[in-house]
């Protein structure tokens, strides 16, 4: 390098006109800062929002109620009731000939506490074949004082069916199928029924013996 080079750099240096070695390492320290500057300030900015959201929820606007909380509701329901203490009407009665009757009474009583549809009366089964050799009348009438298979007070205000015990099996098995018996209007109404069975004047119906049985039913209107 001639001297005149060598001139000119030094003055150039003693100018300040050379670029700092260190430049660079500045230049990322600024932006490292400016990044902390921001982040402290959404920090700011966050906790300004929550004691914004703080103090509207301390003074809000005046607040008034008013409640109904003492209701109740209660189902209703239908039942019915008889007098026979689980007894059986018929309890192996007999032995029947032909011309003698054998009636029993029961009384069934509407104990719901809504208003029913009418009670059909229908046949709780048959068991044996002999139902063909039995005969069966059903009767209604008002209540009775009398106890549970007595018949003395009792008066029919109609006739329900007349026909065999099997007649009545195969044609009234269901509330569907049932014959209507009455309509109560109020709990504790009651109907007294009489059944009469007598067995058939037919030499196939000695010694025979069938079991049979009734079912009352009543569904909500």
């Amino acid at each position: 390098m001639s001297d005149g080079a060598s001139r000119a750099g030094s003055r150039a240096d003693d100018l300040g006109m050379t670029k700092p070695s260190n430049a660079a390492p500045r230049s990322g320290r600024r932006r490292s800062l400016n990044g902390l500057t921001i982040q402290l300030a959404a920090v700011a900015l966050t906790f300004l929002l929550v004691a914004l959201l703080v103090a509207s929820s301390s003074y809000a606007a005046f607040v008034a109620t008013t409640d109904n909380t003492a209701d109740t509701v209660t189902s209703g329901g239908v039942a019915l009731s008889d007098n026979d203490s689980g007894s059986a009407m018929f309890a192996s009665e007999g032995p029947l000939t032909p011309g003698n009757n054998l009636s029993r009474c029961i009384d069934v009583t509407y104990t719901g506490t809504v208003n029913p549809g009418p009670v059909y009366l229908y046949s709780a089964g048959v068991t044996g074949d002999a139902g063909t050799y039995f005969n069966l009348t059903v009767e209604v009438g008002p209540d009775t004082a009398d106890a549970f298979g007595n018949c003395s007070s009792f008066s029919a205000t109609s006739t329900l069916y007349t026909g065999t015990i099997a007649a009545f099996q195969s044609s009234k098995n269901s509330y569907a199928t049932g014959i209507s018996t009455w309509d109560p209007a109020a709990s504790g109404e009651t109907r007294t029924f009489r059944f009469t069975v007598s067995v058939a004047n037919d030499q196939n119906a000695q010694n025979r013996t069938t079991n049979f049985g009734f079912t009352w039913e009543t569904r909500s209107a």
